[in-house]
């Protein structure tokens, strides 16, 4: 993924406002200074299947405790179930309209713990039409990517 599509998504998760800062880029995952937040963002891999809208990954490491969140390649079901598999462990996410994200400070620990030390992720669910749907995404730059939106927080 070039830093032109990772700065782009940068763009795309934040509101009209002046442009992030680019840390730096770790096989796919970018680390972004955005004023006070910092955070780390990944397209997800492409699929041959539908999609409604370009999906990404993103963890915010500042201010405040580390969040995680998705934006989904397609709008849920109004009671969809939202799993996250990471590597081996199973997650049940938050979820609503086009995004999902943990459902507290336990559950986004978990979940960039579990990305710390696995090769991939895919989110699951049922879209507004009832259809089964995936996002997956690649976690090698994952932890560098968290590690350099930490370190642009402190300085």
């Amino acid at each position: 993924m070039t830093k032109w599509l990772i700065a782009s998504l940068a763009l795309m998760a934040l509101p009209a406002q002046a442009a992030p800062e680019a840390v730096s880029v770790h096989s796919g995952w970018g680390a972004f200074r955005d004023g006070e937040r910092c955070y780390a963002i990944a397209q997800a891999e492409p699929s041959p299947f539908s999609r409604e809208r370009q999906p990404f990954a993103s963890v915010v490491v500042s201010p405040g405790e580390p969040r995680f969140t998705l934006r989904l390649s397609r709008t849920l079901a109004r009671d969809a179930v939202v799993t996250l598999d990471v590597g081996d462990k199973r997650f049940r996410l938050q979820g609503g309209g086009d995004s999902a994200w943990g459902r507290d400070a336990a559950g986004h620990a978990a979940i960039l713990s579990a990305m710390r030390s696995r090769d991939t992720m895919t989110v699951g669910a049922r879209d507004s039409r009832g259809r089964f749907f995936r996002d997956s995404y690649k976690l090698g730059g994952a932890p560098t990517a968290m590690d350099a939106a930490i370190v642009a927080c402190r300085q």
